[in-house]
């Protein structure tokens, strides 16, 4: 129902009331009920990787997955025989080597090089969170690249990124300053007997040596590098989201997080309007008790215990009293907490939400879950301009209270001290409270607004100018058949009960017969045939046949 616009506005009896609420359910309960984590209540394969385990489970498999096995990866059979086909295709001169952007010549060092290397894909979370087999997933077409022998033993188990930006950069200065200082030794040893001459030949050697690695380095295309390792990354990424996303364990460790957080979720606001009544109730009666206690002269103990017995029935009452509101909370929390779940879950595929990130997801689904419910059920079948209006106040009360949830987070980080924790969700809770009820007079006190409630409240919708339209169409019909039956009949209503009662009365044809050509004498109904003449009535039939 729309309110008329008032000025009136008990606004500590609001506040009251709000900040209660919030510090039973948003600000009070979180710390007993619900343990909010970094990065959710579900592993997921980004989350692992930046060392951040939802579950002890899969934690201690990581741990347990084994040291790394060189001669397992080396030895695998796609490996082998991608090795012997590189050969045959560098023997041809067709081998294209990737990291160089160039093909090899014949009898040039050639290794083949896992892109990606097998030590780290070994050690990968993902890949263990996923449970595929190391060797198998390594050793793939696109994780394999034949390169120079020695970019492949410098690269060894580096990460490509740290390859090109500081392993190759650093060996460049390195070789060429061997290469100088050994180039000037050379020129500084004298070749005057045969073993001065094998030494010499020997540093000669080694120079060239050096040459021809300072070349493959030289020659080394970073760009072309971290392409193929961006391709092999992506391709391992596929297999292993596609291996553990689509897995009945990841379903069933979402589906068990999210009903525990549906069920903690319904109970923090079920437990949240109960603690409340109970507030409400002694705030009423414990100034009762006081002013009953100080004004006796004597203190009469059984009269208390009575009066405090008298209290918890009346609690009891207004809990009973507000039963169906405690189920609806429940209900409310429940589906709130599943969809929060589900949607962190979501989220941290791609990023590490943090325990702000999570309670802010959580406390939005609570209210959208009261919006969506209110705005498709209509189960108070609100107007339009009040059903807006409850909308509105539902999402505002959600933006207050992620305005005091973040405040909280802020709080708690800034009062270090005895009771901080305590004193920062008064603070939040005050906050939320404030913006609430402003939020609220603005939506239920404001002559605009009430404008506004008003003009869209006069508003019909689709639905209810169809069934405007329905009736109308009914009304007319209505109109044109009782016409239609007095231009059909031209009897009205006693007559026609008449003439049935004699046609019922009737024993025989003959007296049936009788009592119908009196009413059509009477009408003056002109009948093809003559009425009560057997052979007129047989000429007549006889006419129709024909």
């Amino acid at each position: 129902m729309a309110q008329a616009y008032n000025k009136n506005f008990d606004w500590s009896a609001e506040l009251h009331k709000t900040v209660v609420h919030s510090l039973t359910t948003s600000f009070g309960l979180d710390f007993l009920l619900i343990k909010d984590k970094v990065g959710g209540d579900v592993d997921t394969v980004h989350n692992v990787r930046q060392g951040i385990w939802a579950t002890e489970k899969e934690k201690a498999a990581f741990d347990n997955r084994g040291e790394y096995d060189s001669h397992a990866y080396h030895s695998n059979k796609t490996y082998i025989e991608k090795g012997r086909a590189d050969k045959k295709l560098q023997a041809q001169g067709k081998l294209h080597d990737k990291y160089r952007d160039t093909n090899f010549q014949a009898g040039e060092s050639r290794q083949l090089d896992h892109v990606v290397s097998a030590h780290e894909v070994h050690n990968d979370p993902g890949r263990v969170l996923a449970g595929l087999d190391g060797a198998k997933l390594a050793n793939q077409e696109s994780n394999l690249s034949s390169t120079h022998g020695y970019l492949n033993n410098l690269k060894k188990d580096h990460s490509m990124e740290e390859f090109v930006n500081r392993i190759v950069p650093k060996q460049i200065a390195a070789k060429k300053a061997s290469i100088q200082k050994n180039q000037e030794k050379l020129e500084s040893l004298p070749a005057d007997t045969p073993k001065q001459r094998h030494e010499k030949q020997k540093l000669q050697d080694k120079i060239n040596k050096e040459k021809e690695h300072l070349k493959a380095l030289e020659e080394f295309d970073g760009k072309g590098a971290m392409e193929a390792d961006k391709k092999a990354r992506q391709a391992m990424d596929q297999q292993i989201n596609k291996e553990y996303y689509t897995s009945s364990k990841f379903f069933k460790e979402t589906a068990v997080a999210s009903a525990k957080k549906g069920a903690l979720m319904g109970a923090r606001q079920a437990l949240g309007l109960v603690l409340a009544e109970i507030w409400f109730e002694l705030i009423e009666r414990i100034p009762e008790i006081f002013r009953y206690c100080t004004q006796k002269a004597a203190f009469e103990f059984e009269v208390f215990l009575e009066k405090i017995k008298t209290t918890f029935t009346n609690i009891v009452e207004r809990v009973k009293v507000r039963f169906r509101d405690l189920l609806t909370s429940f209900a409310d929390g429940v589906i709130g907490g599943i969809l929060a779940s589900i949607t962190t879950t979501i989220l941290n595929t791609f990023f590490t939400s943090q325990k702000l990130i999570v309670k802010l997801i959580r406390e939005s689904w609570n209210s959208l879950v009261k919006a969506a419910k209110i705005l498709f059920f209509n189960p108070e079948d609100l107007r339009a301009g009040d059903l807006t209006r409850e909308v509105i106040r539902i999402l505002g009360s959600g933006a207050a209270i992620a305005v005091g949830t973040i405040l909280n987070g802020h709080l708690e980080q800034m009062l270090k001290l005895p009771f901080g924790s305590s004193i920062a969700a008064f603070i939040s809770a005050m906050a939320t409270g404030i913006l609430t009820l402003g939020l609220t007079y603005y939506l239920d006190h404001s002559a605009v607004m009430q404008k506004v409630w008003d003009f869209l409240n006069a508003l019909k919708s689709k639905y209810e100018k169809l069934l405007d339209s329905v009736q109308a169409a009914n009304a007319k019909l209505d109109r044109y058949l009782t016409e239609l039956s007095k231009l059909e009949f031209q009897m009205n209503p006693d007559e026609l009960a008449a003439f049935a009662s004699a046609l019922a009365t009737t024993n025989s044809e003959i007296e049936r017969s009788l009592v119908l050509r009196k009413e059509i004498q009477r009408r003056n109904i002109k009948l093809p045939f003559e009425s009560g003449n057997h052979s007129s009535v047989r000429s007549w039939l006889k006419s129709k046949q024909q």
